[in-house]
């Protein structure tokens, strides 16, 4: 019988916090920094047997890199989700929620849509589920500022994703984001998945 490796990829732009939600999800310790661009290859990180969180490098500009460093980033992202050899489960898109309103607001001006709009779009249609948004950093955020941006996500198109509001610093809301992802899993593999 043939065993299928199944992946859960962890997208989003540098210094979202994407290491630290595979760090949290998986209890492993990959290295994190405070500043863009620790996270420079995409990683797999065991989750529970034959399930592996993907910590994808961010996409988007990255301090101190060329932009054919940036571009040959997001190739290999693009390369990876649309390999069809590679078994995606669902995917969580993390947005650093203390400077997402002003990105978008700074791109809409230029007519540009922003790339975690089009990144969420992209791995939403390479897997069965819509993609788990995460808003990170909600203790760097006002109540209004958080209300901006959920506002502001409800406006574009976006394919019935869930949004789940968290700090992983304080590891407010996280609990939440850890029980949604694992009814996913037992949803899409079984009841052996329950446990992890």
């Amino acid at each position: 019988m043939m065993t299928f490796i199944h992946l859960i990829p962890v997208s989003g732009r540098p210094n979202a916090g994407k290491t630290s939600l595979v760090n949290y999800l998986s209890h492993s310790k990959r290295p994190v920094g405070k500043h863009a661009g620790t996270t420079l290859r995409i990683a797999s990180v065991p989750l529970v047997k034959n399930l592996f969180l993907i910590d994808l490098p961010g996409f988007g500009r990255i301090m101190k890199r060329s932009k054919k460093f940036e571009d040959q980033i997001k190739n290999d992202i693009i390369l990876f989700l649309e390999d069809p050899s590679n078994q995606l489960l669902f995917a969580i898109h993390i947005i650093d929620i203390s400077t997402f309103h002003n990105m978008v607001a700074s791109l809409e001006k230029k007519g540009v849509i922003p790339l975690d709009i089009e990144m969420i779009q992209f791995v939403g249609e390479r897997t069965n589920h819509p993609p788990l948004i995460v808003l990170n950093k909600i203790d760097k955020s006002k109540t209004a500022l958080i209300e901006q941006n959920l506002t502001l996500l409800e406006s574009y198109d976006l394919p019935e994703s869930e949004i789940f509001l968290l700090s992983l610093k304080t590891k407010e809301g996280c609990r939440t984001l850890r029980n949604r992802v694992k009814e996913l899993v037992v949803q899409e593999l079984g009841s052996s998945y329950q446990h992890w």
